[in-house]
Order: structure tokens, then C-alpha cells, then sequence
């Protein structure tokens, strides 16, 4: 054995190596926050996307596994005690659209509850009729383009501080595109904090192109090296994300969900168990849609509370095979209107879950596939919350 062969062997001899349909993944962990180890916060799926093979698969986001709210709350409790008791206040909280959004509501409820004094102001998707405040590229996603839209409740110029949260951290470009973006509109912002439940930056050398001093807290602290497999030929269908009108939606009105912007932890009504007509105990899915996901999680969380066994999950656009930690896979339109495929990952009707899909789009406009699938009812959150029971 040659000098480099057995250098590459000992290296290999600390990974975990992880065999995927597109490619090989290896995976240390450098340092881990508590009892927060690498199996309870995910595990690893092949994206269907030429532009990266892999997808990090978070087991406490409620996005492509299934989770219990009190798990969910649990992660983003522990992410939010890591953020540093000096960072200058006030805050301003971003969530990355679409995996991430939930997460950084969730986060910033935690952040208040501990006293802090801060914003939140999510990454979209969704064309509003809102001014603008910039517009940044998620260059690995095969939906790339992001807005943020200009908040009118928050003081941007007082924003004294900004945390990015994002599920997981692999080269931070994004991160730092979005910071770059952003930091134009706030002349007050003296540190910027990224908040990942996974960090897998390694050196973190990416902070150093921030343009405020950054520093990066995490979960889980490691690395990945990834190996590609043979190139996969049915990936021409993401030819049709190269075309922007098929990457962002349009919503009639922003909602009241934070897509322009909030400073409370909480400002739009939840539906109870007697208003969704539930039956008594029942086993629920509570699943939410594309960016729609802080408030069924809150829903899913006052069921809990209640008694019921939940679990929460949410639909996606992100194409990803079979295999790894996604074992199976639902597909069917957007309820946006984009035109682009979404899928409900790991959700078998047949388990014997009642399923709630909540959304915030006009009503009946959830595809009759994935109802039909879960055997589920859609419930919409408008200005009226109503329960539209579908089979």
C-alpha cells in the first residue's frame, strides 16, 4: 500500500462511510451540544439534483420525517440556548425558506421567552404584493432564487444584531450571500450569528466572508466528504428550475404569518381539537405545506398537549430518491401554483394516522392526490380558520 492509500485508509477509519444511489458520503462529528448526537438529529437521502447528490435529512424539522412536536420544540430550545448571551440587541431573526422557516419562528419564540429583545422576518418563495427588500441565490437548490420582503412593523434600522437559521450548514454560501443582501439594510448591525441545527463547515473558514464579524452555533458540529457515483440520467427534468416564473409563487396577500415580518411569538389564531372535529383518540399527522409550516407545528403541539399522539411533517419541493432515510414518497401539484412537482416524504396512509393538511393557499387548492393518499382533511388558515373535510 502506497503512503497515499494509507493516509486516505486511517482518514477513512474515522468517517462514518454512507453508501447512497448517488454517491458515497463521509460523515465525522467533530463536537455535539448535549444529548444531541448524530442519529436523534438526522440522517442522509439522495437528491434528485445534478447540482449536489445529497440531502442532510433532519429527523427534528417536521419537514421529511416525521417528528413529535415536543422533540421539534426540544431541538430549537437547545439551538436557541447556544446563541450567545452577548449578541448586541435588538435581534433580527431570518428563517431560510422553505426548510427552515418553521425552525426560525420557533427559535425566535424561544429567543423572547428568554428575554431578548428581537424580530423575525422569513426568506419566501412567494411573489406578494409587498415591497421588497432584496433578493438573494441558494446556489445548490434547484429552486435558487429567495426574497425578503420589506417589514412594515420592524425597525430595521435599530437591528443591532442578525441571526441566520438554516436546518443545516455545509459550504455557508448561502449564508453569506443572504448576509451580503441583507446587511445594506442595516446600518446598526455590528454581529451576525448562524444558528444550524447541523454544521458541517468544517474549518468555518466561510465566516470569514461575512460582512460583519460571524460566528457559526450548532447542534452538531462535523464534516462530510462526498463521493459521487456514476451520473444519473433522469435528472432532465431540472431543466424546468432554470426558468424563474416555475421557482417563485404568488400569493394573493402575505398572510398573517410572518412572511412581512413580526415581533410577537404568536399573533394569528389556532384552531382547537373540537373545531377540527378529531376523533377521540385518534392517532394524528398534522402536515404542513411548502413555507406553511410554523403554525401547524404550534397546532400539532396544543394536540400534544392535549394528549393526542402526534407527529408532524411537511411537504416539499425538493426532488429526492428512494433509499437512505426516505422510505417511501408521495407526489403531486403545488398548492402555490408554481407548476413544479412537491412530494410528502416517509408518510404511509395506511398507518392508520389522521391526517390534517394545513395550508394557507385558497381553499380546495391542496392536490386531490395527496388527499386521497393520507385519506386526509385540509384545513385552511385564512382569515377564518376552517376545517373542509375532503372524503
Amino acid at each position: 500500500m502506497s503512503s497515499r492509500e494509507a493516509t486516505r485508509s486511517a482518514q477513512r477509519s474515522s468517517l462514518t462511510e454512507i453508501s447512497l444511489r448517488s454517491g458515497t458520503l463521509l460523515v465525522s462529528c467533530a463536537e455535539v451540544a448535549g444529548d444531541w448526537p448524530l442519529d436523534r438529529l438526522c440522517g442522509f437521502a439522495s437528491r434528485r439534483n445534478p447540482k449536489r447528490g445529497f440531502l442532510i435529512v433532519s429527523k427534528v424539522l417536521g419537514r421529511h420525517i416525521p417528528a413529535k412536536p415536543t422533540e421539534m420544540r426540544a431541538a430549537a430550545r437547545a439551538l436557541a440556548a447556544r446563541i450567545p448571551a452577548d449578541l448586541p440587541q435588538p435581534t433580527l431573526v431570518i428563517g431560510l425558506a422553505e426548510t427552515a422557516v418553521g425552525l426560525g419562528q420557533t427559535l425566535f419564540a424561544e429567543m423572547l421567552a428568554a428575554g431578548r429583545e428581537a424580530a423575525y422576518l422569513p426568506t419566501t418563495r412567494q411573489r406578494v404584493a409587498e415591497p421588497l427588500l432584496c433578493r438573494f441565490e441558494e446556489p445548490h437548490s434547484h429552486a435558487s432564487a429567495h426574497l425578503l420582503y420589506r417589514p412594515a412593523q420592524i425597525d430595521l434600522g435599530r437591528m443591532a444584531s442578525l441571526v441566520l437559521v438554516d436546518d443545516e450548514v455545509s459550504t455557508g454560501t448561502t449564508l453569506s450571500n443572504l448576509a451580503s443582501a441583507l446587511i445594506p439594510s442595516l446600518p446598526a448591525c455590528r454581529e451576525i450569528v448562524v444558528a444550524t441545527l447541523t454544521d458541517w463547515s468544517g474549518s468555518g473558514a466561510w465566516l470569514e466572508r461575512m460582512p460583519r464579524p460571524a460566528r457559526c452555533v450548532a447542534l452538531l458540529h462535523g464534516r462530510l466528504g462526498w463521493e459521487p457515483g456514476p451520473r444519473l440520467t433522469d435528472d432532465a427534468h431540472f431543466a424546468a428550475f432554470d426558468d424563474e416564473a416555475a421557482t417563485l409563487g404568488t400569493l394573493p396577500n402575505a398572510g398573517p404569518f410572518g412572511r412581512t415580518g413580526t415581533r410577537t411569538a404568536c399573533d394569528f389564531s389556532l384552531p382547537d381539537a373540537l373545531a377540527l372535529g378529531l376523533p377521540h383518540g385518534a392517532a394524528l399527522r398534522i402536515v404542513g405545506t411548502g413555507e406553511f409550516t410554523y403554525p401547524p407545528f404550534l397546532v400539532a403541539e396544543r394536540l400534544e398537549q392535549a394528549g393526542h399522539d402526534v407527529v408532524v411533517q411537511a411537504t416539499s419541493r425538493s426532488p429526492v430518491y428512494l433509499g437512505g432515510a426516505i422510505a417511501s414518497a408521495l407526489c403531486f401539484g403545488d398548492n402555490y401554483g408554481t407548476g413544479v412537482p412537491n412530494y410528502l416524504y416517509n408518510a404511509a396512509g395506511e398507518d392508520g394516522r389522521v391526517s390534517l393538511i394545513c395550508h394557507e393557499t385558497p381553499p380546495h387548492s391542496i392536490d386531490h392526490r395527496l388527499v386521497d393518499a393520507l385519506c386526509g382533511t385540509t384545513v385552511h388558515f385564512g382569515g377564518a380558520i376552517a376545517a373542509d373535510r375532503t372524503r
